[in-house]
């Protein structure tokens, strides 16, 4: 990856639907040539694919929180059911299996304190696998999630 390869990635990182002439115009390079660049990230796995952020609050999540889970870890197949479970669920946006004292660190939304509540009572915590959870409620994003791009040298 050079130097073009990364403001690239940034470019388009702020804006995916950039058309390939305002790309090249910031990038300082044709059109076409950024246009082979970008398919070339995307078949080296650099690029995964292009996606849209969505506003949580304007879909009515209200609440976010950090969800710290420890599971039974005597049984394989309760971890596996875990985690086929998680996947059910639509207001886990985001499950990393992590080191530690904790087993996995859930992201989950929730239209509002009740309903965080009834997932956590009614959905988490009667999952056989799960023996502990301790969340954390999101009180403001100060840095959103984004992916490192290291300069080129």
């Amino acid at each position: 990856m050079d130097r073009y390869d990364t403001r690239i990635l940034l470019a388009l990182q702020e804006d995916g639907r950039m058309s390939w002439s305002r790309l090249a115009k910031r990038i300082n390079l044709s059109a076409s040539a950024c246009q082979r660049r970008v398919e070339a990230l995307i078949e080296r796995g650099v690029i995964e694919n292009f996606t849209v952020n969505l506003n949580e609050k304007s879909l009515g999540h209200r609440v976010k929180a950090f969800v710290e889970v420890n599971v039974d870890r005597q049984s394989t197949d309760l971890a596996k059911d875990f985690r086929r479970k998680v996947l059910e669920h639509p207001q886990v946006q985001a499950c990393h299996m992590v080191s530690g004292t904790i087993d996995f660190m859930l992201e989950v939304v929730a239209s509002d304190l009740d309903a965080f509540g009834r997932f956590i009572d009614g959905q988490l915590l009667s999952m056989p696998a799960v023996k502990d959870a301790s969340s954390s409620i999101v009180l403001s994003v100060v840095k959103p999630k984004r992916t490192m791009i290291t300069a080129a040298k």
